[in-house]
């Protein structure tokens, strides 16, 4: 698992301008701060499904 925190990733993901501008036409870029908190009064949370069907490796074999 990997988790990744930031204010982008272009061009894996589409660019955020940070000021309003529509991404495809904007010519103004503001830069972002990104804060990560991991103390007891900023408790946080990665929360992941559960898929039926057993764990890896217990699945019937086929043929």
């Amino acid at each position: 698992m990997r988790v990744q925190v930031s204010s982008g990733a272009f061009p894996q993901y589409h660019r955020n301008p940070g000021t309003g501008e529509p991404p495809a036409t904007a010519t103004t870029l503001r830069a972002a701060d990104q804060q990560v908190f991991h103390d007891s009064e900023h408790p946080s949370a990665t929360v992941l499904p559960v898929r039926p069907g057993g764990r890896r490796g217990t699945e019937p074999e086929q043929g």
